[in-house]
């Protein structure tokens, strides 16, 4: 377990659970990381930014939570759903390696194993800092968001960011996005599940890839 990200996690558990108590319905999580061994030795360390988890352990214990995500270990046992397909994809082309990366949600709670309704969205918002307070710690190579275009407002005022575009894609598809306030190659594309539907899956791949690797030369 990272020392560094339990200390942010315990000072900020009041306000987690104070979010919680005020969000209507069935709330799961937090969702707390704690990345393996696997990434913090990693050449090029890969990040993943999903919308919200389906479904999570809900105790109030920091370290239970944060053990949560470490039994999960990045999928391993879990079916090949698009979201993890797509990242072992990503995974593989961007460190030659697997199981490897770190994997970080927008929303701190899912609901009843759901994308939480448009009012706890606000609330949950409030724990927005935590992300970036998390990418900051765990200093990602490269950082890519798959929560689609919807949560793009939400992103850029979070990381202070402008959208660049990538040729061949409208930004709403795949997007780069710079930041002065992180390091590191940042994107945005759609979630696995549309990125497949669309056919674009493939394309924005390759595409992260390449632009990865062309900035990583400069």
């Amino acid at each position: 377990m990272n020392q560094t990200l339990f200390e942010l996690y315990t000072r900020q558990k009041p306000k987690i659970l104070d979010v919680k108590s005020r969000c209507t319905g069935n709330m799961e999580g937090p969702f707390l990381i704690s990345p393996n061994d696997a990434y913090w030795v990693s050449t090029t360390k890969v990040a993943f930014v999903g919308q919200e988890t389906n479904g999570w352990a809900s105790q109030s214990d920091i370290a239970l939570q944060m053990a949560e995500y470490t039994d999960f270990n990045l999928g391993k046992d879990y079916y090949s759903s698009p979201f993890w397909n797509v990242i072992r994809k990503l995974e593989s082309a961007l460190t030659t390696s697997t199981y490897s990366s770190a994997w970080l949600n927008l929303h701190r709670y899912d609901q009843e194993r759901k994308r939480p309704s448009t009012g706890n969205q606000r609330i949950l918002s409030e724990l927005d800092f935590l992300l970036l307070e998390e990418l900051r710690l765990i200093a990602p190579d490269v950082i890519i968001f798959l929560t689609g275009p919807s949560y793009d407002l939400r992103i850029t005022e979070l990381l202070q960011a402008k959208q660049i575009p990538i040729e061949g894609f409208t930004v709403r598809q795949l997007c780069k996005i710079e930041s002065p306030t992180l390091g590191g190659n940042i994107f945005r594309t759609y979630h696995p599940n549309f990125l497949r539907r669309s056919g674009l899956e493939k394309r924005a791949i390759e595409s992260i890839c390449v632009n990865a690797s062309k900035s990583k030369k400069r």
